[in-house]
């Protein structure tokens, strides 16, 4: 591996057999063309082995497939004198360590790297050294990890072949590509995919205090966390009310609250612990959006914009536009129960296809409009309902309750006073 010969303990050692066959070899004289060296070609710094062999794959080669680089540092030895590896899987509290010298090109520091076992820095170099970062060949895509709802698959890179060094530039590009796969419907829906997986952990006992361990029920902490810190399976007490990481993160494709507003048609679900943003393609990172007209990368050309004012009706009376209806159930009723709550999204903030209600108040905290938007295309009938006991017990100073539908053409309705009991509007 270094300057004084390789070393291996478990993969690569010489057995026996093929240690007498090799000296067989050599001694019978069979073995002059290894004196014929070649002429190195090509720049030298380039082929510094510890850009293309990290410390992990150095541990890798000298101690096995599990071994890892050492995570803490000894101060009874220069970094690139030796090679210090964890060896026992899962165990990050030992090291063991082999007197030989990191490869040449190993980073061993913030913008410093190992040559002829000391830490160098740009600074003490020639600006010949420098080595410009090139990536790897695209690893094969995975399996996809869901079999319905949208689960991901995806491909890596590296910037190791060779890795910058002596102060040379990163790789250009992205290290992953990723789609979603398997778009079909699950029975269950994105929420409840969420909610498997934590209460999946409920038999996992929580240690509260040194001397005591309790079992809890966990829940999906929708609401209460949102982003990267979501994806890693954070869930809530449905006891206590408290959040906590029940693992390392929810299974790639587990639909996500992303921290700010996504384009329309976009999807944000976890990948590797991390809430990312699909574009309406699929694809990760694509930007690519829908338009008005609820078209994947469309221009807005494929429908027209239909309005209304509806000002009136009798009470307990049905007001049909368009000759269809769409049925939404009690839960999804504007305001649902009288409630007055400003932000309602049914049945979660994860689906795809969901229906969002907002309502906004005036500065004396009266209500002032209604918006409920459903997501499109929409095949099925729906019906939507606006009702209270009487003009003065809801919302009668709302100025209006705007309906954006997407069916096989934008429709947006504006209604004014539907309160006299119910009202269906498409």
């Amino acid at each position: 591996m270094a300057s004084d010969g390789g070393y291996n303990s478990v993969d690569l050692t010489w057995s026996q057999c093929s240690k007498a066959q090799l000296l067989n070899f050599y001694s019978a004289g069979k073995a002059e063309c290894v004196k014929n060296v070649p002429e190195l070609g090509g720049s030298l710094q380039g082929w510094k082995p510890g850009l293309y062999y990290g410390v992990d794959d150095q541990c890798r080669i000298a101690f096995g497939s599990t071994a890892t680089a050492c995570s803490f540092a000894s101060n009874d030895m220069a970094t690139c004198r030796a090679l210090s590896c964890h060896i026992i899987p899962g165990d990050g509290s030992s090291c063991t360590r082999l007197l030989v010298p990191l490869l040449d090109g190993t980073e061993c520091g913030p913008n410093q790297w190992c040559l002829k076992g000391q830490c160098v820095s740009p600074s003490k170099l020639s600006s010949s050294m420098v080595v410009h970062g090139s990536w790897s060949a695209w690893s094969t895509f995975s399996p996809c990890s869901r079999t319905c709802g949208g689960g991901v698959t995806f491909r890596k890179r590296a910037c190791n072949n060779p890795r910058p060094a002596f102060g040379g530039r990163e790789c250009v590009g992205e290290d992953t590509e990723a789609e979603l796969c398997h778009r079909q419907s699950c029975k269950s829906n994105q929420l409840e995919f969420m909610a498997q997986q934590c209460s999946d952990t409920d038999h996992q006992s929580l240690s509260v205090s040194p001397y005591s361990a309790s079992v809890y029920s966990w829940i999906p902490a929708i609401g209460f966390t949102s982003g990267d810190a979501q994806c890693k399976l954070t869930c809530r007490s449905s006891q206590e009310d408290f959040l906590v990481s029940r693992g390392a993160q929810f299974v790639d494709g587990t639909r996500c609250e992303p921290d700010n507003p996504v384009p329309a048609g976009s999807v944000t679900a976890c990948l590797s612990g991390k809430c990312q943003l699909f574009g309406c393609d699929g694809v990760l990172n694509s930007g690519k959006m829908e338009d008005v007209c609820g078209v994947c990368g469309g221009n807005g050309s494929t429908c027209q914009h239909i309005s209304g004012t509806y000002t009136g009706g009798d009470t307990k009376g049905t007001v049909y536009f368009l000759g269809s209806t769409v049925l939404v159930n009690d839960e999804y009723v504007v305001a649902g129960n009288g409630d007055m709550a400003l932000n309602t999204t049914q049945p979660s903030p994860l689906e795809e296809s969901r229906v969002i209600y907002r309502l906004y108040l005036t500065s004396e905290l009266l209500p002032h409009q209604e918006d409920l938007t459903l997501s499109g295309p929409i095949t099925d009938k729906i019906h939507i309902r606006v009702s209270g006991p009487s003009a003065s017990s809801y919302m009668l100073n709302a100025e209006a309750l705007n309906i954006c539908l997407v069916i096989k053409k934008i429709v947006c309705y504006s209604s004014r006073d539907m309160i006299y009991g119910q009202n269906t509007v498409l």
